[in-house]
């Protein structure tokens, strides 16, 4: 929870520290071109499907903005980040915000929605001619595909029929058969206590239910205790490893959203992106997109859920006539983003490098989302 708390108070120490070393390190603009950032949505209120029924606090009316939305500290984190971004990025971005500089995409979720929203008034508050009102914010628009479009941020429901297929061929690997195993007491518990059959997905879902409901303050029921943190937390974390558990399986799970960062990293190269002046883009989305995209790639071992606020950066940066990625991961260990690096590369990767490193996760088409 050390994580949670930085982020709930890093807006007083950002009030009253300005020069501080508590500050985030700025990035070194003098190279670099463009960026990537992939953000988890801020603190939240549990699911329906992830509240086990018939339990304490399953009716709605626990939860005044609805099963699934943002709460206040799930609001104050989202505009941290925007804040965070930018400390660390002041010299790259402008003071004033153009509808030519940031590609700003949201999963067609209201909670990654909002987050986005609040992301963009930390990084982009109303200044000289833009000031409209005495409120400190503008009006920035954002995209976002829908639902069953959207194969690079919600690849768990566009591209389903395929990835729960090639999910299922792996049931019987020795891997997924020893996860079963090591939690087989856990699944029968929450088999009898929902009254449905437990699969490889439950403890993963019914996870964030208890968590959220804990983070609001409610007393969890008292059978809960023999299975919430632990067993219960591992198991959601080893879900990331059975969800990125093979080549074919990561060309879905991170793949296309991969392949769209390269192919606009490339235009970027090139001097071909349209606008000539991009400088960011920037997706909403959930912890699954963050633990999936650094297993996939082999940057990072997933130890723990990523947190709220989590965020995967990809530094586009010219050096000395070389274009390559820098690659860091927000995870609120410390102030500054963690650099990572993938297998076989430094934490410069030169573009091409870096490519072919990647280059058996990219997706070919689109058929093999939506065939």
């Amino acid at each position: 929870m050390k994580s949670f708390t930085f982020l709930i108070v890093f807006p007083a120490l950002w009030a009253s520290l300005s020069a501080s070393a508590l500050l985030p390190s700025s990035a070194d603009s003098s190279t670099l071109k463009l960026l990537h950032v992939m953000f988890r949505h801020g603190n939240r209120n549990p699911d329906e499907d992830s509240i086990i029924p018939n339990s304490t606090y399953s009716d709605e009316s626990y939860y005044p903005e609805g099963f699934g939305q943002l709460t206040n500290a799930g609001k104050l984190t989202e505009y941290t980040i925007g804040l965070l971004l930018r400390a660390r990025y002041n010299k790259f971005f402008t003071d004033t915000w153009n509808v030519n500089y940031l590609e700003a995409r949201s999963t067609n979720v209201n909670r990654t929605k909002m987050s986005l929203e609040l992301l963009l008034a930390g990084l982009y508050p109303p200044k000289k001619s833009q000031v409209w009102s005495d409120l400190p914010w503008q009006p920035i628009p954002f995209n976002y595909v829908p639902t069953a479009e959207d194969k690079e941020t919600l690849p768990w429901a566009a591209c389903a029929t395929n990835l729960n297929k090639l999910l299922s061929e792996i049931t019987g690997s020795p891997e997924i058969v020893a996860y079963g195993e090591r939690y087989s007491e856990l699944l029968e518990i929450l088999t009898e206590k929902s009254g449905s059959t437990a699969t490889l997905l439950s403890p993963y879902s019914y996870y964030f239910g208890f968590a959220t409901q804990e983070e609001l303050g409610y007393t969890l029921d008292s059978w809960v205790s023999s299975i919430y943190p632990e067993p219960i937390h591992s198991a959601a974390v080893d879900y990331y490893y059975y969800y990125t558990n093979n080549t074919a399986i990561r060309k879905l799970a991170a793949g296309y959203l991969l392949k769209k960062i390269l192919a606009d990293t490339k235009s970027k190269i090139d001097g071909t992106i349209s606008p000539s002046s991009r400088k960011a883009f920037l997706y909403s989305a959930h912890e699954l997109n963050s633990a999936s995209m650094l297993l996939s790639l082999n940057a990072y071992k997933i130890t723990e859920v990523p947190p709220y606020g989590a965020h995967v950066i990809f530094e586009v940066h010219e050096i000395l006539g070389i274009w390559g990625i820098k690659l860091f991961y927000q995870n609120y260990q410390s102030y500054d983003p963690i650099p990572v690096k993938i297998n076989g590369c430094g934490y410069f990767c030169p573009y091409e490098e870096f490519y072919s490193l990647v280059e058996e996760i990219l997706p070919e088409s689109d058929d093999e989302c939506f065939s």
